[in-house]
């Protein structure tokens, strides 16, 4: 499989059903992707944005039907694009038949989820305990997530083999691969010791080697693409991350490499003033790394033109001058997209994380505005917003705009052999925003001056001192 591989994701409600992504097709193919990941299109009662999935082999009536998602594969393909879909694999929606009948002891399904007598201490990613009691059942259910996210039982065979059919299912209809969802915390070790630290966010669980054993039951497939979303932040290690990626995956996310600029523990509820240099020194070690996929933006983030104040020409050339291989794009960052103007009323919010972040805030002692505030900045919701379909023609039309920038860019990143296979060497990380470093391969090296405060002109140069690429 090709080493090198560029990722756009769409988040299937900001552009509406499935014609109406492949009608889109033709204008996203210019920015030549190999793969487009779309977030989940499988029924949903949509709690958590269809990341609560009811049954995998139906398409949410939102989006169409299979017919339409054979026709979107078609189009994709005739641009030389694969479909990826998100594999919810950690949990289900509580609405699925599966615990449907895991609540009311049916003999096949009892041990499809996590079921126990006494909860433990532990913290849904979401706020709150991760045990709920169930009525039906006389237990508790573990859902690291919401509560109506049980967790599955990947201990039980029964339920390897059923991914192991949906992913056949969908692979049979056209699926080039799957982006996994919490890949890293399907098996749930500590539930033998009975005892975590109450640590909020993503840190009370961690990678095991029976969770990477599963996986690589499930994916480890030469005919299809997959990467992982594993959590843990920062905390992510090399050593993990190649555990990880061995066998089971192609590429991989680490949060970390873009949280670590400005977020503690990856938590955010807040943003912190960013650590230019050690984000940058982050950036330059992880970016090395053969497996690992580099996205500024994504459906859990806010936009990065907002979030770090910089220009979208300078981001692009931050994520694409570095020598990753596998990097991700969100559906409108290749138009320099803002934060949304969101509503000053957390009823008005659909994501589940808004809404936990306001009540965590609130608990902490914020005014409803101090909250509010610390909610439109941070929030997701800023990345799930239709897209401006009329920016993307207006810009079309102009060779300066951030649409044509990142058209260039990715051009570069995909035939320029510096860019392809050039050695990194950091020159400069300052506190101040300016991040230097060279990229060799053979005879010729490229000088990059980055400047995220937009005080100096951001550029790439070659050895003769001519500009490459400039964001001015």
């Amino acid at each position: 499989m090709k080493k090198r591989k560029l990722i756009y994701q769409i988040y299937p409600t900001a552009i509406g059903s499935l014609r109406d992504i492949a009608e889109k097709i033709p204008l996203i193919a210019k920015l030549q992707p190999d793969y487009i990941w779309l977030s989940p299109i499988f029924l949903s009662p949509w709690v958590d944005g269809g990341y609560d999935v009811q049954d995998y082999c139906k398409i949410d009536p939102r989006f169409g039907n299979m017919s339409d998602f054979k026709n979107l594969v078609s189009v994709a393909k005739k641009h030389n694009i694969g479909i990826l879909l998100d594999l919810v694999i950690n949990h289900t929606s509580s609405e699925h038949m599966w615990f449907k009948k895991s609540e009311r002891h049916d003999p096949w399904y009892k041990d499809y989820y996590v079921w126990v007598d006494k909860p433990l201490n532990w913290n849904s990613f979401f706020g709150g305990p991760a045990f709920d009691y169930n009525e039906n059942r006389g237990k508790y259910y573990l859902h690291l997530f919401d509560r109506t996210q049980p967790d599955l039982n990947f201990s039980n065979p029964r339920v390897v083999h059923e991914f192991r059919q949906i992913i056949k299912f969908w692979t049979d209809h056209g699926a080039a691969g799957f982006r996994v969802d919490s890949a890293n915390v399907l098996a749930e070790d500590a539930l033998k010791s009975g005892v975590l630290p109450r640590i909020a966010g993503f840190f009370n669980y961690y990678q095991t080697k029976e969770t990477v054993a599963i996986l690589e039951k499930l994916l480890s497939s030469e005919k299809i693409f997959t990467i992982a979303e594993p959590i843990g932040g920062e905390f992510t290690t090399k050593s993990r991350f190649h555990e990880l990626t061995n066998k089971a995956f192609d590429a991989s996310f680490n949060v970390g490499t873009v949280d670590v600029a400005d977020t503690f523990l990856s938590i955010k509820d807040r943003f912190y003033p960013i650590k230019y240099r050690k984000w940058f020194r982050y950036l330059a070690k992880w970016t090395q790394e053969d497996k690992l996929s580099l996205a500024l933006e994504s459906h859990d983030m806010p936009r990065s033109p907002s979030r770090f104040k910089s220009d979208p020409k300078t981001l692009a050339m931050l994520q694409f001058l570095l020598p990753c291989k596998f990097p991700c794009i969100y559906q409108g960052q290749e138009l320099g997209t803002k934060n949304a103007k969101l509503s000053d009323n957390i009823d008005d919010y659909p994501g589940v994380q808004s809404r936990m972040m306001y009540r965590r805030l609130r608990k902490e002692g914020r005014t409803k505005r101090q909250a509010m505030r610390q909610v439109k900045i941070s929030s997701r919701d800023n990345a799930r917003q239709p897209m401006d379909w009329s920016e993307y023609l207006l810009q079309e039309g102009d060779d300066k705009s951030v649409l044509h920038f990142y058209r260039n860019i990715i051009d570069l990143w995909k035939n320029d052999p510096v860019l392809i296979h050039g050695d990194i060497k950091v020159k400069k990380t300052s506190r101040k925003g300016v991040f230097e470093f060279y990229r060799t391969y053979k005879k010729e090296s490229y000088f990059i001056h980055l400047d995220l405060k937009g005080h100096t002109k951001s550029y790439c140069k070659n050895s003769k001192g001519e500009i490459i690429i400039a964001n001015r």
